[in-house]
């Protein structure tokens, strides 16, 4: 009774917060807030702050890099959301024993500054490819759940929609690019 409320209100207050921050994203009120850290050790943290929930699906999460530390500027809060939304997404829907990467390399061409490169990779059920193209639209989720995902009751379903527009708008903000790629199976 109580832990089902708590969680849903729990969940509830995310949605919340994660609508605002689209919204706010959108009218140009959230400013970028660099600073110089370690990319390397800020990312492994992250993903480590992931294996809780992880662990409750028996799902196996991994952090792969050929760098042992790199010091650039980022906006740790605003890559914290973008790998936070990427890996909840493929925890949830990644089935029960399965395995999920988030590798990181850099490209660092001669007189420019550093990009990221981030790839999550799981062995979820896959997105079929027509949808694709909406993957990253705001209020956009699947017609059905993927075959793997969890009954709604669990870590959700389908989901709202807004996790991902999120992400895509947090990454243009950060100058960045962001893609999907998938195939069902």
């Amino acid at each position: 009774g109580l832990k089902l409320i708590h969680r849903n209100g729990t969940r509830l207050l995310h949605l919340v917060n994660q609508m605002l921050d689209l919204s706010k994203l959108e009218s140009g009120h959230i400013p970028l807030q660099p600073g110089q850290a370690d990319i390397v050790n800020y990312l492994k943290y992250l993903t480590e702050s992931f294996h809780s929930f992880a662990d409750t699906r028996d799902i196996r999460l991994h952090f792969l890099t050929e760098l042992h530390s790199f010091t650039m500027d980022f906006d740790a809060e605003k890559l914290r959301k973008v790998v936070s939304n990427l890996l909840s997404n493929a925890i949830k829907f990644t089935p029960e024993g399965g395995d999920i990467y988030l590798q990181l390399a850099v490209e660092q061409p001669e007189g420019h500054s550093a990009h990221l490169i981030l790839i999550v990779k799981d062995n979820g059920a896959g997105i079929p490819a027509e949808y694709l193209p909406h993957i990253f639209d705001r209020f956009y989720s699947l017609p059905t759940a993927p075959l793997n995902s969890p009954p709604s009751g669990g870590l959700g379903g389908a989901g709202a929609g807004i996790g991902l527009a999120l992400t895509k708008e947090l990454v243009t903000v950060m100058k960045g690019t962001i893609a999907v790629e998938s195939k069902v199976g």
